[in-house]
């Protein structure tokens, strides 16, 4: 009986630090990162078209998100520049965000007159 009861307490343990380091890592959604060249977001959207050859990284706080599917948002960087990001053909459905701060990976594409960015992985975080 005493054997079972430490085996139980055993598992428990394990259990609950598999657990904590879980939820502790980043939310990570679509391809791996890749390593691309990080740029600001208020760069991007100063001149949006200067950016439409080759791959960037982005970081910041989303503020507005899709709320059917969270298939895309709204990255704002600290000087209140903001960037829509779209991930619906890699990822079509994400967890709602809104608050939370992300990191992706994709490049600048023109839709109609306007520019988003089209995001190939993304990472959230609480900070």
């Amino acid at each position: 009986m005493r054997g079972i009861l430490i085996m139980c307490a055993a598992i428990l343990v394990l259990a609950l630090g598999y657990l904590g380091w879980r939820f502790s890592q980043p939310d990570h959604h679509g391809r791996a990162f890749t390593g691309a060249r990080e740029t600001q977001i208020g760069e991007i959207a100063t001149n949006p078209a200067g950016f439409t050859n080759g791959e960037f990284r982005i970081k910041g706080k989303i503020v507005r998100q899709c709320p059917a599917s969270g298939c895309w948002f709204f990255l704002e960087d600290g000087n209140r520049k903001q960037l829509r990001v779209e991930m619906g053909d890699v990822t079509p459905q994400l967890p709602q965000n809104i608050g939370s701060f992300a990191t992706v990976e994709g490049r600048i594409v023109k839709v109609g007159d306007e520019y988003q960015f089209a995001g190939e992985g993304v990472e959230f975080s609480k900070r």
